[in-house]
């Protein structure tokens, strides 16, 4: 989310406030991928 700020944290989850909006961000254990370069999370290989 660009320019937003997070405000909230959980242990699988986010919440971003963009302007006068919230938006929570579920965050799945078994779908996160670490990509091979951190230097540049787009378009990275993943391993």
């Amino acid at each position: 989310m660009h320019d937003g700020n997070i405000v909230g944290t959980g242990s699988d989850y986010l919440v971003i406030q963009k302007e006068k909006k919230r938006y929570l961000i579920e965050i799945l254990p078994d779908s996160l991928k670490e990509l091979k370069n951190a230097s540049t999370p787009y378009g990275s290989q993943i391993d």
